[in-house]
């Protein structure tokens, strides 16, 4: 995967703290070069910044506020008055004082933004709206209301605002604003879209107890970002286009409470038998048990290989990921044994080892991943590896999203 120096940099010295890393990389691009500084006032600033100080604005990273003893990210200062806050977010979650305290450094009138990977945004937005409601400083059930550059902005008290939006958002904005000829500010550029990229992608590690105890917060977040990692692994290893997503039966439909099923993650089609990768919040994350959040499954509406056939394949991948839970922690896994759903769905657990994170997870995660998947290239007459040795599923309809390869749950 093509990377930058920074991101090299981040994975090859570990960075313990990546939003510390990025934001301080952001406030350079804002300091070093006027165009990212003129689009970021323009981007942050109210109607009630006046003129005159927009023109004195410096950004400076880990700015100690005067009532706390926290450190806003990136402070947008004039005459020693904070106007304009920048917050900086993959994993960690807010701060006690996050963004009370810090919008109370903020002149009247000013704005603070919170920037998070994309799918991070709804849940940290509720979060923040929660925490501005009960103090006072907004109103509540106040909407979030879209801006220019993919901001969500929510009215605070005192001409007040706060925003959220994505770190590639963000990017693009000071990248509209990059001079042709600025090759400085390119290179500052690439960079910083570099090293968000690797941290956005980073796996995050597992304790024992996440993967046992269900979870909700920052644990179901990393649960869903495992997925994703995971949906794409598999793709490539298929050979098959990566595009993971909710699956929710209509509620319209009169169906039996066991298939009322919400799930999220990817189906690989008719092309692949049906084979699913799977997030489970509510079925058997949790269980006693259950060691892994994460599953492998078929879909057995979609099968292309006889059913009997697809069973022993099923089984087959079932007793290895059996074994590689073995090999994890010793004791063999309470869910062991092929363990289908009464709705036509046979899933076996992925197995995910505690302690890894970054890129030795997701080489491990990749390596796992092409052991269970053997069997059903075996059975279908593919060579291993199918999808990073360059070939490419038989050319069937369900092999697309939406084809006959995503018929509902039988």
């Amino acid at each position: 995967m093509n990377t930058s120096v920074l991101a090299h940099l981040a994975e090859r010295f570990k960075a313990p703290h990546p939003e510390t890393l990025v934001t301080e990389a952001l406030c350079f691009v804002l300091t070093r070069h006027p165009a990212a500084r003129a689009a970021a006032i323009a981007l942050l600033a109210t109607d009630a910044v006046p003129e005159d100080v927009r023109d004195w604005i410096k950004f400076t990273s880990e700015v100690a506020g005067a009532e706390t003893s926290g450190r806003m990210d990136i402070a947008g200062q004039a005459d020693r008055k904070t106007w304009l806050s920048i917050e900086g977010k993959f994993g960690a979650p807010l701060t006690p004082r996050q963004p009370v305290a810090y919008i109370r450094e903020l002149e009247k009138g000013g704005s603070i933004l919170f920037v998070c990977p994309a799918p991070r945004i709804p849940r940290l937005r509720d979060e923040l709206a929660a925490r501005t409601t009960e103090a006072g400083q907004s109103a509540p059930g106040q909407a979030w209301r879209p801006g220019p550059a993919g901001v969500e902005w929510l009215a605070l008290a005192e001409d007040r605002r706060m925003g959220v939006t994505s770190w590639p958002s963000l990017l693009a904005e000071l990248g509209n604003a990059l001079p042709e000829t600025d090759r400085p500010m390119t290179s500052d550029l690439h960079q910083l879209e570099g090293i968000v990229a690797k941290f956005e992608d980073d796996l995050l590690g597992w304790t024992p107890e996440e993967l046992t105890s269900g979870g909700l917060g920052a644990t179901f977040a990393k649960a869903l970002h495992s997925t994703r990692v995971l949906c794409r692994i598999v793709a490539e290893e298929l050979g098959t286009a990566h595009a993971p997503q909710w699956h929710t039966p209509s509620r319209s439909a009169v169906l039996p409470s066991s298939e009322l099923w919400d799930w999220y993650g990817q189906r690989f089609g008719t092309a692949w038998s049906g084979l699913a990768v799977c997030l489970e919040p509510t079925t058997y994350w949790g269980l006693e048990g259950c060691r892994s959040p994460l599953r492998l499954g078929f879909n057995v509406a979609a099968a292309r290989l006889p059913l009997d056939r697809l069973y022993q394949v099923y089984r087959d991948m079932h007793a290895l990921s059996d074994r590689c839970f073995h090999d994890l922690s010793g004791p063999r896994t309470a869910a062991a044994g092929p363990a289908p759903r009464s709705d036509g769905w046979w899933l076996l657990p992925f197995p995910v080892r505690p302690g890894l994170a970054g890129q030795e997870a997701a080489d491990e995660m990749r390596a796992t991943a092409r052991t269970l998947v053997a069997p059903l290239l075996q059975a279908l007459h593919l060579p291993p590896s199918a999808g990073t040795a360059g070939a490419t599923a038989p050319s069937m309809p369900g092999d697309l999203p939406g084809g006959s390869g995503s018929a509902p749950r039988s």
